[in-house]
């Protein structure tokens, strides 16, 4: 995706790094509510994730926390549900129901212009209808709002 339909999902792309913020009552992380679910990607972290209730207060220690802070909080109800690490194991850890289609969406970090960043993250969405009246046309994500055959042992 490009910068303009990363800032439709909530992304923005900076020149300082990536950060996402978006408050959601259903979220839920861990078996518990968390109203936000914030994450950025800099030149000096490969990605920091950040699970609050509504009451809980960023902690600023960096320039990144405190970018984190300033960023615009969206309202949506679809959001990532889990972050690849550079071993490519999950971040954000959620049960997903088996029938579930994530829909894959790549940050290419190189659009930062930070110099030691060049790579490309997958964050996986869980697809909602509302996400799809907001992408742009050439983007088809029905079959990700259909829940996948589970197959019969």
């Amino acid at each position: 995706m490009n910068v303009a339909q990363l800032k439709s999902l909530g992304i923005n792309v900076t020149d300082q790094g990536v950060f996402y913020k978006n408050s959601n009552p259903n979220w839920q992380q861990d078996k518990e509510r968390f109203a936000t679910l914030a994450f950025y990607l800099g030149d000096d972290n490969y990605v920091s994730t950040f699970h609050m209730k509504e009451t809980d207060t960023l902690v600023v220690k960096s320039k990144s926390d405190s970018l984190l802070n300033m960023q615009t909080i969206t309202k949506n109800d679809f959001y990532p549900l889990l972050i690849g690490n550079t071993k490519g194991n999950q971040s954000l850890n959620q049960d997903l129901p088996e029938d579930m289609k994530l829909l894959p969406v790549a940050i290419c970090m190189a659009d930062t212009k930070l110099p030691n960043r060049t790579d490309t993250l997958i964050v996986w969405f869980k697809p909602t209808e509302s996400l799809k009246t907001i992408l742009s046309d050439n983007i088809k994500i029905d079959e990700y709002l259909q829940p996948k055959p589970i197959e019969k042992k």
